[in-house]
Parts: structure tokens; sequence; C-alpha cells
């Protein structure tokens, strides 16, 4: 039948584009909410031989932000919060100005990646660091801008921390604590959980 068909047909393709090159990893196709195909191959840590399993956790980096984005919706849909609010209507004295909710998410705010914003990032503070952390060192440190508000699209990572931070001062909860009570649990990803500046020894971020 068509479903067979089509699980045979992504499956061929699988083995033809990775599963027989040394792919190591996990893979899910799913189609109208319906798991069509899934496999786990390979190592999750090379050197000691542990396997791929479905309870593996993967670190995700940017797809990260599609889960932030949905919390800040979600917060939007109840009416804790607005697109059009600024950064000052919770942080009245962040530095940078007419940058919305809305510009953050669309990487339109102009604000420059805060890993490469300073001249040595690492020595001036940014070893482990927190949202409210970073909002902190924006305030005091106010980095130049790549671009005036809304000029432009260019993806950075600081957008997103700040929607995390301010996911956070309205919630009145931890980011990670936050996502997993309201976000990942009631939609059945039990596995997932947020890297923290506690737990990110070793864990590279996009």
């Amino acid at each position: 039948d068509e479903k067979e068909r089509l699980i045979a047909e992504v499956k061929a393709k699988y083995e033809f584009l990775l599963a027989n090159k040394g792919f190591s990893g996990e893979i899910l196709v799913a189609k109208n909410g319906e798991i069509i195909f899934e496999d786990y191959k390979g190592y999750a840590n090379f050197s000691d031989k542990t396997a791929m399993l479905p309870e593996t956790p993967i670190h995700l980096a940017s797809i990260s932000k599609t889960f932030t984005a949905v919390a800040v919706l979600h917060l939007i849909e109840i009416g804790k919060l607005s697109l059009n609010d600024s950064i000052q209507s919770f942080y009245p004295d962040f530095p940078i100005h007419n940058i919305t909710l809305k510009l953050l998410l669309s990487h339109r705010s102009g604000l420059p990646d805060y890993r490469f914003a300073y001249e040595d990032s690492a020595s001036l503070g940014f070893g482990k660091i927190d949202n409210q952390m970073l909002i902190q060192w924006m305030t005091k440190n106010p980095p130049p801008l790549q671009f005036q508000p809304d000029r432009k699209f260019t993806y950075c990572n600081t957008n997103y921390a700040v929607l995390a931070a301010i996911v956070e001062h309205v919630t009145g909860m931890k980011f990670d604590v936050y996502m997993q009570q309201y976000i990942l649990r009631p939609i059945g990803l039990n596995h997932t959980y947020i890297i923290t500046a506690d737990t990110a020894e070793g864990v590279g971020g996009d």
C-alpha cells in the first residue's frame, strides 16, 4: 500500500545516502504526525564505543531556537507577551532601543553575536554565563550594533539568548525549568533537556 511504498523509498534513500557511508546518528521521518521510519546507527561515544540508542541525547544546537520561539509565541498566545514589546518592557535600563520581540525572533535586531562583540569575550566574563548575566553585561557594556534595528536580516545567537532571558523574566522561572514544565513534557519529549551554564562543560554552541 501507499504507506509501505513510502517506507521502502525512505529506507532505500537513507541506506544509499547515509547508512552505508559511516553514518553515526539518529534519523526519524514522519508524515502527518505518524512516524514512518527511524533508525539509530553508530556510536554516541566513539572512544568507548557506546552505541547510539533511541534514548541517546543529541546536541540540537541551533535547532533549539525553534523551541525558544515556541515558548515566546505561547506566552504571546496567553497574553503574557506581545510581539511589539521592546526589550525595555522587561529591562528598562537596556541601552539599545527600538528592538521588539518580533525583531529578535526574526533576526532583525541588529545586535551583534555576544561571543565576538568584545575584544576578548572570555577574559571579560564570558566563561560560564547565564541569560540574566548576559543582559546585565550588555546593559553595562553596550556593544556596537551590526546595523540599525529592522534594517536587514542577520542570523545571530544573541537574539535568542535575549528572548530566553525575557521568558525567564516574565515567568519567574529558569529557562530550562520553564521549558521542561510547559513545552517539552506536555508534548512528550521526555528525554529532551536544556543545556545550562552549569551543565555546558565540553559542549559547543550555535
